[in-house]
């Protein structure tokens, strides 16, 4: 059953949000999350997990959060330190957005095992098996006629793409954040993190 969910309910989730100090930037990603959370066959985005493999425990909503505020506090050192100039409004936004799509990839799995954690058993679904990931999320980024930059960074921060960042200090913020948030929840578990994954040359 669809989640209604409204704009305080999305600042409650993801409080961040009122961090991005661009009005429409704003308004974009709450009404994403409204219109996606319509979408999901969840009852709560809460109950969703970080994905289907050894971050399964994991609620996506934490992953995002986390991978949002790591980009910032990466931020805020390069700032202090190098003088670094940082869109914290385009990083706040692509932080929220980038997992967008998740709550439509998959679906509760009524006979899926528990997962050892806080997120419900899920499985692939239809636009999961058939659509790259986070391709859903740059369709609703220019759906609501945000920037192309927001576009490209949402596209770019998954390896399934076949598109890399272009030089940006956000993109690398994210990538860097999207990693090491991820290793947080694997490695606990045994799973190879991705820093494990380099090609050492």
């Amino acid at each position: 059953m669809p989640a209604k969910i409204d704009a305080a309910e999305v600042r409650r989730i993801f409080p961040e949000v009122d961090q991005i100090t661009d009005a429409k930037l704003r308004q974009g990603v709450i009404d994403i999350w409204i219109e996606v959370a319509a979408e999901m066959a969840w009852d709560k985005l809460e109950d969703i997990p970080k994905n289907l493999d050894v971050e399964k425990y994991r609620r996506l909503v934490d992953h995002i959060r986390g991978v949002t505020r790591m980009a910032l506090a990466l931020a805020d050192v390069a700032q202090r330190e190098h003088g670094t100039k940082v869109d914290r409004d385009m990083l706040i936004a692509v932080g929220l957005l980038h997992d967008v799509s998740k709550p439509v990839e998959c679906e509760p799995d009524p006979e899926g095992k528990p997962t050892g954690g806080p997120a419900k058993a899920a499985r692939k679904s239809e636009m999961g098996a058939k659509i790259q990931h986070a391709v859903y999320a740059t369709h609703k980024v220019f759906a609501h006629g945000l920037p192309l930059e927001l576009a490209h960074l949402v596209v770019t921060h998954t390896h399934a793409s076949n598109v890399r960042p272009t030089k940006s200090i956000e993109a690398a913020l994210l990538f860097y954040a999207d990693y090491a948030d991820s290793d947080v929840g694997i490695i606990p578990k045994g799973g190879k993190p991705f820093v494990a994954r380099w090609e050492v040359h």
